[in-house]
């Protein structure tokens, strides 16, 4: 037999022999696809939690994102507080239907979209920055005052004409949250100042943060030379 068709026949063989041994993965329910399992104000009972979770595992389904969030309105009397007992007890029924049924229980970290919650105040909370920018020559001092007044705005996820000033400080202080369906909120305030640097035609750079007193005027003359100044101030995203 010609050398490069044994060769070739040979190769074959090999191929033939490893797909042999490729068996298919066991299918769990790791393996199938999930979804995520809005409870609107955890509006949710026992009974119909069974139900449902059965159905999503006959049609396939192998888990279960629970993201609890902002209830329907008019149906405020039915929410269930999150993390109360009342909701840790359907919550450990949805567990043991999830094991029953072979499902996959994952739960968001807190309710709302993006996750939060009462326990977030200012330090914690999403930040953004925002920045102004400055124009000197030499010998020039600032007159402008170095602040950054945060505008307020609100926007609801249940489109009702509210205003910032409508909304208590701290968000905590509210207590009608699912009523309220706040999507995006910010208040009225002076962002605190992070850095300022000036930087000239011919490549120099200074920082000149302990420069602004507590008023935010620059005590500060500008060198020789045309400058531009970068105020950069952190604010709260909403």
């Amino acid at each position: 037999m010609n050398k490069k068709i044994f060769s070739c026949f040979a190769f074959m063989l090999v191929l033939v022999s490893a797909n042999a041994q490729i068996k298919w993965p066991a299918v769990t329910n790791q393996t199938k696809p999930w979804t995520r399992w809005w409870w609107l104000g955890s509006e949710v009972n026992k009974k119909d939690l069974t139900t449902v979770m059965q159905q999503y595992q006959q049609v396939g389904l192998g888990g279960l994102e629970i993201t609890p969030i902002y209830g329907v309105q008019k149906e405020e009397a039915l929410y269930i507080p999150f993390l109360s007992s009342k909701w840790m007890d359907v919550f450990d029924h949805t567990l043991k239907e999830g094991k029953r049924l072979d499902l996959g229980i994952d739960l968001a970290n807190a309710t709302g979209w993006p996750f939060g919650g009462p326990w977030i105040g200012d330090d914690d909370a999403c930040k953004n920055m925002q920045f102004k920018t400055f124009s000197l020559n030499g010998g020039e001092a600032l007159t402008d005052i170095i602040q950054f007044m945060q505008e307020p705005m609100i926007r609801t996820a249940n489109y009702k004409q509210l205003k910032s000033e409508d909304v208590l400080q701290p968000l905590s202080a509210n207590k009608n949250m699912q009523e309220l369906s706040i999507d995006q909120v910010q208040f009225k305030r002076l962002l605190p100042l992070q850095t300022l640097m000036a930087y000239s035609e011919d490549g120099q750079k200074l920082e000149l943060t302990d420069k602004v007193d507590a008023n935010g005027k620059l005590n500060w003359t500008a060198p020789q030379g045309k400058w531009n100044l970068f105020a950069l101030f952190m604010g709260w995203h909403g």
